[in-house]
């Protein structure tokens, strides 16, 4: 086996001390610098087609709306700098005008080639994954891409040394509700798919060593 280098060091390293923040240190905020590497690291994550079928609501600590959202998912820790809800949106069907506007402006598609496209997304909609004709398989499946900028910002945050926590501890119906009422969220388009906090952890912070499976129990290799 080939020795490490210091990048594959470095990755490992961040991987192994990355754990899930229960507890923040209200005196340190995150350096915007860091901050919009981590978005940044979000808008470019992939997604099936290049769809992109996410939106991410920033809040701040000190927005009103973080205590309502406190209240509402027991997952999410007091006085982390940032809470990113990463929203998932319902209708990703071939006509949808997002789908088009994805195709057509942000992909530059020719109408031949867009409609070309279409007529593949709607096949693989209806013949592989089987969701074209349920709106909850939908959503679904677009809730598992979001899941991706979540595992993309995760790492993120590892490599900068930043401290994170994945949420999904929520009342789901209770959070889509407040942000459809603040008129964050329309509640026909969109639904909550997961959060992730960002901040630094408290000092009296206790980390218990990590326990993962070993390799041979998860990986198998086909040659």
């Amino acid at each position: 086996m080939a020795p490490k280098t210091p990048l594959n060091e470095t990755i490992e390293t961040a991987f192994a001390e990355r754990f899930a923040c229960k507890r923040y240190d209200p005196e340190r905020d995150v350096d915007e610098k860091d901050l919009r590497t981590i978005l940044e690291v979000a808008r470019l994550s992939p997604s099936s087609f290049g769809l992109e079928p996410w939106k991410f609501l920033v809040v701040k600590k000190s927005a009103a709306l973080t205590d309502e959202l406190l209240e509402r998912a027991w997952g999410m820790k007091r006085n982390a700098p940032y809470t990113v809800v990463i929203l998932a949106r319902k209708h990703m069907e071939p006509e949808n005008a997002h789908v088009e506007h994805m195709m057509a402006d942000v992909q530059r598609a020719t109408p031949e080639n867009m409609a070309q496209r279409q007529a593949m997304f709607a096949s693989f909609q209806k013949n592989d994954l089987g969701v074209a004709d349920d709106p909850r398989l939908m959503f679904e499946w677009s809730c598992r891409q979001c899941y991706i900028a979540l595992a993309d910002m995760l790492a993120a945050c590892a490599l900068l040394g930043v401290d994170s926590t994945p949420v999904e501890g929520l009342n789901y119906d209770a959070v889509n509700a407040l942000l459809a009422e603040k008129g964050l969220m329309d509640p026909k388009e969109f639904g909550v798919a997961v959060a992730i906090q960002i901040g630094y952890r408290d000092p009296s912070h206790a980390i218990n060593p990590k326990t993962r499976q070993e390799a041979a129990d998860v990986f198998s290799f086909v040659e």
